[in-house]
């Protein structure tokens, strides 16, 4: 029976990851080897050409090396990826073969990728197809909303440690040095990824398993340095652009609070993927006698954002430069801006794409700063809003893409019931304490005896009434009388000027 498992795993890579007939022998006995057999009986391979993803060939596998006590339930999941690291191609062949497509378009070799990776499991599709999306199609920006089953929800706490940790091999969890890596029996030896040369580094290249949106992907350093958004950020995201025009390019902040989970590894984020803030519209036109050849602009979005958009890429990343020069150190104590204290306070969400021939980069400031309010951040999500998004707001959702936790599914469902009358006498116990002013205010609007269908048309609308609320949270600039003031004074202090 062991040897058929075997020869299925085989044939699906054969037919899926593109194992070479030559090498058959080769990864057969790699497979016995990892699963402790020694003989094998030839046989012939069910069907496997129509598989979407290997589940169906590497789980049987998997339940034999349990029941033959090789590993753990716990290690389960990443024995199966030692399996697909055994059949899928090497790293350099994987480069080749893109380096191949790509000569066809840059979207073709990025999509051989990304199927490849679906394909070797290391983007986990059967568990993707379980999150639960939706459009807040009553928001004023038509925020995008998922519900990630497959991403754990991460801490400020965990965040500030994970960037203090003292680095081993690999130094991070996203350093290009885990490609094969098996470590303790934790890691997804079977990440396949590309090289990348950014503003002159060297970056890589990989998807991400949790993929949030259609082609989620990572740009890696290969120097193992801290997040940081300088003069050359625009440099290098203008030339990930110009690599693959059909993707979008982020970098988060470089300090604690305002931006990603990983602050101790220089990284971006993108994808294939039209964010919402993308379709925003005018508020402000502005100008600048320095800088003639770029249209500036203040979208009409909830947070603090400057649109630079032109043909001249070069002079859109002067002025780039000039913005984040001035904001680093820029105060503004009526709104509550302060660059120092004890450690730097001002940063950005950085986004770019291109149109045609256009480069368009947003630049959205942020401040991390505390106070005994609110100690999580006086620009972060505020604590009534923390039972549906308490993480740091990064690049991807300030751009108008909810990623929420997965612990929703079942506090809303708990919601859901209590608007359906299932449950008539709510105990918010535990984590459901803090959905108890949330439920009371939709019982006390639409009562008790809804269908399911209306039951959770009412919650998404009220997570969708959240995000706008957070993202309006994180404005520097608030859009109040005293915060267009404030916005425009720090926009005239780099000779901007409003058109009128």
């Amino acid at each position: 029976m062991s040897s058929k498992l075997i020869q299925n795993l085989i044939e699906y890579a054969k037919n899926h990851l593109s194992l070479d007939s030559r090498d058959e022998f080769y990864i057969r006995n790699r497979l016995l080897e990892s699963l402790k057999i020694e003989e094998f009986k030839e046989t012939k391979a069910d069907s496997v050409s129509d598989l979407k993803n290997p589940e169906t060939v590497i789980l049987p596998l998997v339940e034999y090396a349990l029941k033959k006590e090789l590993i753990t339930e716990a290690e389960s999941e990443y024995f199966a990826f030692k399996l697909l690291d055994l059949v899928s191609l090497r790293p350099s062949e994987v480069i080749r073969r893109f380096q191949s497509e790509y000569e066809k378009t840059p979207l073709a070799a990025f999509s051989w990728l990304y199927d490849y990776n679906v394909k070797n499991d290391y983007v986990r599709s059967t568990k993707i197809v379980k999150n639960i999306g939706w459009i807040a199609e009553e928001t004023k920006g038509k925020l995008e909303i998922t519900i990630n089953l497959s991403k754990p929800e991460i801490q400020h706490s965990e965040v500030k440690a994970a960037a203090k940790k003292k680095a081993g091999y690999p130094k991070c969890v996203i350093c290009p040095e885990n490609e094969g890596y098996a470590g303790h029996g934790t890691y997804r030896q079977n990440l396949r990824g590309i090289p990348l040369l950014l503003g002159g580094e060297d970056y890589f290249w990989q998807f991400s398993p949790y993929a949030y949106f259609n082609h989620h992907g990572i740009a890696i350093s290969y120097e193992h340095k801290p997040m940081r958004v300088d003069l050359n950020t625009a440099k290098k995201l203008f030339d990930f652009v110009d690599f693959i025009p059909a993707y979008f390019i982020g970098s988060n902040a470089g300090i604690p609070r305002v931006g990603g989970s990983i602050l101790a590894h220089d990284h971006y984020q993108g994808g294939f993927h039209p964010m919402p803030l993308n379709n925003a519209s005018t508020r402000l036109l502005l100008s600048s006698e320095k800088y003639q050849k770029t249209e500036i602009f203040i979208p009409e979005w909830y947070n603090s954002l400057i649109r630079l958009k032109g043909k001249v890429r070069e002079e859109i990343e002067a002025l780039a430069g000039e913005i984040i020069t001035t904001w680093e150190n820029y105060d503004d104590y009526e709104n509550e801006i302060i660059a120092f204290t004890d450690e730097g306070h001002n940063g950005f969400s950085v986004i770019a794409r291109k149109e045609k021939d256009e480069y368009i980069l947003d630049i959205i400031l942020r401040n991390n700063r505390t106070s005994a309010e609110y100690p999580d951040g006086i620009f972060h999500a505020h604590p009534e809003y923390h039972h549906i998004k308490s993480e740091g707001i990064g690049l991807v959702e300030a751009s108008g893409f909810f990623v929420l936790p997965p612990r929703l599914l079942r506090q809303l469902g708990y919601v859901e019931a209590v608007l359906t009358g299932e449950i008539e006498n709510p105990d918010f116990a535990g984590d459901l304490e803090s959905f108890r002013d949330m439920t009371r205010d939709l019982v006390s609007r639409y009562g008790k005896n809804n269908s399911k269908v209306a039951a959770q048309t009412y919650i998404r609308k009220e997570i969708g009434s959240v995000c706008e609320n957070i993202l309006r949270n994180i404005a520097v600039f608030k859009d109040t009388e005293k915060g267009r003031t404030g916005f425009m004074k720090f926009l005239e202090s780099i000779g901007l000027k409003e058109v009128r």
